[in-house]
């Protein structure tokens, strides 16, 4: 059997490959282990760290894909922190007590309507690039679950409400002007 010699281009481009890879893998491990914060203190981390992997899962696919797709990515990573780490900070502040807490997912409703506000400024510059859009609005609900799932599903909605509710906000506030 003959074994076709790859030429320059093909061993250049695929070094390249594994070096955006290698990249792109480095900055969802330290994505991770920011929003690992949110573990802290927590009483079930499995449900959380599930979704932390799946955070990282898709933040090196949208950093290695880049363009649209990585802009999006480390714009839902930021909007996602604050329905990430508030819930943990009110549990390490010990504003609450036991396993259930009832002011949780109050907070993350106003966590969601922060991280949907930041989307939605940003969406409105973007002119309807959805690739950045589904990127950011992944990165940002699976950051946010990591916080609020430990809620329960009262955390989630409120979460997801509060993202909705922020996004939609200033969109129908400028179609109203």
């Amino acid at each position: 059997m003959i074994v076709a010699d790859h030429g320059p281009e093909v061993r250049a481009r695929r070094a390249y490959e594994l070096g955006r890879l290698r990249w792109a893998l480095t900055r969802a491990v330290g994505a991770v282990a920011i929003t690992a914060i949110a573990l802290a203190g927590c009483p079930s981390p499995g449900v959380p760290a599930a979704c932390a992997a799946a955070l990282g899962v898709a933040v090196a696919a949208c950093l290695w894909r880049g363009g649209s797709w990585a802009r999006g990515a480390r714009l839902g990573f930021l909007a996602g922190l604050a329905p990430c780490l508030l819930p943990a900070a009110c549990r390490a502040a010990r504003l609450c007590g036991g396993a259930s807490c009832v002011t949780l997912p109050d907070v993350c409703i106003a966590a969601g309507v922060v991280a949907g506000l930041l989307l939605s400024a940003v969406a409105l510059r973007l002119h309807g690039d959805g690739r950045c859009w589904l990127a950011a609005a992944l990165v940002a609900a699976l950051a946010g679950a990591i916080g609020c799932v430990t809620v329960g599903v009262a955390g989630l909605a409120g979460m997801a409400l509060g993202i909705f509710a922020g996004a939609m906000a200033p969109v129908l506030a400028r179609r109203a002007a």
